[in-house]
């Protein structure tokens, strides 16, 4: 009886190995339907080639990766970020250093530029460029742009903006936005020798 169910355990492995050497070393599927009985019958005999490769060699020169076999759960990724409240407890600290805008009046911090502020800058710049873009193309030209609002040209005289490219923003000047931010930085050089004297109070 035992000699049977032994017989029969190794009827069953030897025709396991033979169709996991079909799938890894062959195509899969194969061209053959592979069926496995588990109930064989005692004399039965199967033919195994000694010379292909056997699940102990395939086990043997095998790799095993290194990689996670379970993911993390929520509590361990939690406890990761946050902490513990016992053990080690890592909270969000509030920041402090958080000034009010005098412009605009919404927060940032001490030490950078207030964002809403910025934004609007920036979105005005771009409405700036688009309508520069439109009225001069886009050809880099080594000359100064004048940009001007609505109602600004009837300021000055005509002869004033004689041989300058001049671009109006169909709008009024918004409040923030001082003329005098559209000036050169650096003066002009002057024929001047006269140095003034200084420290005189």
């Amino acid at each position: 009886m035992a000699s049977n169910v032994l017989t029969r355990l190794s009827n069953v492995l030897r025709r396991l190995e033979q169709t996991i050497e079909v799938i890894l070393w062959q195509r899969f599927p194969p061209g053959t339907l592979c069926a496995m009985d588990v109930h064989v019958n005692s004399g039965s005999s199967s033919v195994y080639n000694p010379n292909s490769i056997s699940l102990k060699n395939i086990w043997d020169d095998g790799f095993l990766w290194a990689v996670p076999k379970s993911r993390r759960t929520i509590e361990k990724r939690l406890k990761r970020k946050f902490g513990h409240p016992i053990y080690n407890w890592k909270p969000l600290v509030p920041k402090t250093n958080l000034l009010m805008c005098n412009n605009c009046g919404h927060y940032h911090e001490a030490g950078l530029l207030c964002q809403h502020c910025y934004d609007v800058v920036k979105k005005e710049t771009k409405e700036m460029q688009d309508e520069i873009e439109k009225n001069l193309g886009v050809n880099p030209i080594e000359e100064k742009v004048i940009v001007i609002y609505d109602g600004e040209k009837e300021g000055k005289p005509d002869d004033y903006w004689k041989g300058q490219r001049v671009v109006e923003m169909p709008k009024k000047r918004p409040s923030w936005f001082h003329q005098n931010l559209l000036q050169p930085a650096t003066q002009e050089t002057s024929e001047n020798t006269e140095v003034k004297p200084t420290e005189l109070a």
